[in-house]
């Protein structure tokens, strides 16, 4: 009860802090290691105008590729640890695998042979993303560049290769953003504790293990395999290491992850934004992400994140309030799963619906994609994105660089977004918008012009006004000719001219 206490006195603490804004620091002043500091870095224009990027899940967990079914989100990038401690999880592994199959046995089959970065990050642009995030590292430690703090790393172990620098170049080389996923927390890691080799352990909810436990050779054999054990788990090894990730790759996101259950002064997160953002300083603008610590989702960062509609936000006003972004993949899954098929993913018509409701809300979609244990990307998941590339080729003017308009829809089959110079208002429309759309209190001057995204013919329309009501309405006539002249399928996009 007192620990409960004391966490919820920490929370409110922690948003009393974020929620201060001070004016924007002067360019030459050094961001401080401090949630104040950190707090007054402005969300870049450009994250704010990109709405779509690719969240590549892929790691030692791939190679297995399974969780459990079930309704809501699924986490095959869990496995690693499941198979020791989730009951369905451990059968499994025992049937497949066997007993004696530990979680580094899966480190020599994690071969990447089929990872290809100039090809994930072509599909990218051509989908229509603007910024990609691979998983550098999981809760595993298992590094997929050479990091010198640590031998469990791609370049040592399984590929024998920086699977990171192909993807950070080919970003660039394409003109899309990079970004840096980076668990702040590790299931275990060897401690030197007065001399003494111990196993510092991360206590998730329910967890009745202490930080640190004695070290057993036996327990820990093929588990932890390249860790180097340190004094200080965040002082010699997190900081330093993620610090060496931001100068060798310059990313323009930091992703953090792993920090649900870890208070901030613990994290040192602030340290670490506050050295990505100096970094960058003067010469680009960069992004970090809300995953700050314990309690800190939806209170801190440049954006808030959300899981499959999970986090932080509460009614449709304090989600367009913040810019924030949803995580979540055309399955269920995080990570790959071999259970993934053309049956049980969301339809384009549904993922087009989603990504149209997200952007409307002043969010961005970070799309997971999964890859199986030699990297490969299952087809379905290309088609799907070859769709949606298709579909914005149409109507991406209503997507990027838009605004949240003064409310994100009327009804389930009508969105809206605006340009940012507010001179144009997006109504989309989930299906064919029939022979009249209505556009619900809208008034438009005489003059306003009126087409559909895909076809440059001016629309009839008519405002409607009731002079027992304070509000009108507009329609829009929708000629049936027009629809076999819209290259786009799914939704339909009309541009209506609000000034001039």
């Amino acid at each position: 009860m007192i620990k409960g206490v004391i966490t919820m006195l920490f929370c409110v603490c922690t948003m009393v802090i974020c929620a201060q804004h001070p004016q924007d620091l002067p360019a030459n002043k050094v961001y401080q290691p401090t949630l104040l500091s950190i707090n007054s870095h402005k969300t870049p224009e450009w994250y704010e105008d990109a709405k779509f990027g690719m969240f590549i899940d892929y790691g030692l967990y791939s190679v297995a590729g399974y969780a459990p079914k079930r309704e809501s989100a699924m986490y095959p990038d869990w496995y690693l640890y499941n198979m020791y401690y989730d009951s369905s999880v451990m059968n499994y592994h025992r049937q497949t695998w066997g007993k004696d199959f530990e979680r580094d046995d899966f480190i020599p089959l994690f071969t990447a042979e089929k990872f290809n970065a100039a090809e994930l990050v072509k599909l990218a642009d051509e989908a229509g993303m603007k910024y990609v995030i691979p998983f550098c590292k999981h809760h595993d430690g298992y590094c997929l560049w050479p990091s010198s703090y640590t031998q469990r790393n791609a370049a040592v172990m399984g590929p024998k290769r920086d699977l990171i620098r192909p993807l950070a170049d080919a970003c660039k080389k394409n003109g899309l953003k990079f970004g840096f996923y980076f668990s702040v927390e590790e299931w275990e890691y060897p401690l030197l504790i007065d001399g003494v080799k111990k196993i510092r352990r991360w206590n998730l909810p329910g967890d009745t293990a202490r930080d640190t436990i004695p070290f057993n050779e036996k327990e820990m054999a093929r588990k932890i395999t390249g860790k180097i054990p340190v004094r200080d788990f965040f002082g010699d090894y997190i900081i330093p290491q993620a610090k060496e990730f931001i100068d060798k790759y310059d990313p323009d996101i930091l992703w953090f992850d792993g920090e649900w259950n870890t208070g901030i002064d613990v994290l040192r997160t602030p340290e670490l934004v506050s050295y990505f953002y100096n970094q960058s300083a003067g010469r680009k603008e960069v992004a970090s992400n809300d995953r700050l610590g314990e309690c800190m989702r939806g209170n801190g960062g440049d954006f808030y994140t959300r899981e499959y509609g999970a986090g932080a936000h509460g009614d449709e006003h304090s989600k367009m309030a913040h810019k924030w972004e949803e995580n979540r993949g055309i399955s269920q899954s995080f990570g790959f799963n071999w259970q993934d098929n053309e049956k049980n993913i969301i339809t384009t018509a549904q993922f087009i619906d989603m990504f149209v409701k997200i952007v409307s809300e002043n969010g961005n979609l970070l799309l997971i994609v999964n890859l199986d244990g030699k990297g490969a990307m299952p087809e379905y998941i290309r088609t799907r994105l070859k769709d949606i590339g298709k579909w914005l080729k149409v109507n991406g003017e209503a997507i990027y660089a838009s605004r949240p308009w003064i409310e994100a829809n009327q009804g389930d089959s009508l969105r809206f977004t605006q340009s940012k110079d507010h001179k144009w208002l997006y109504a989309i429309s989930k299906g064919w918008p029939q022979k009249e759309l209505t556009i619900e209190q809208l008034i438009l001057d005489k003059s306003a012009k009126i087409s559909m995204l895909g076809f440059p013919t001016l629309l009839k329309w008519r405002n409607v006004t009731n002079s027992d009501q304070n509000y009108g309405r507009v329609v829009v006539e929708i000629p049936e000719a027009l629809r076999s002249r819209i290259a786009a399928d799914y939704a339909y996009t009309l541009k209506i001219q609000l000034a001039d």
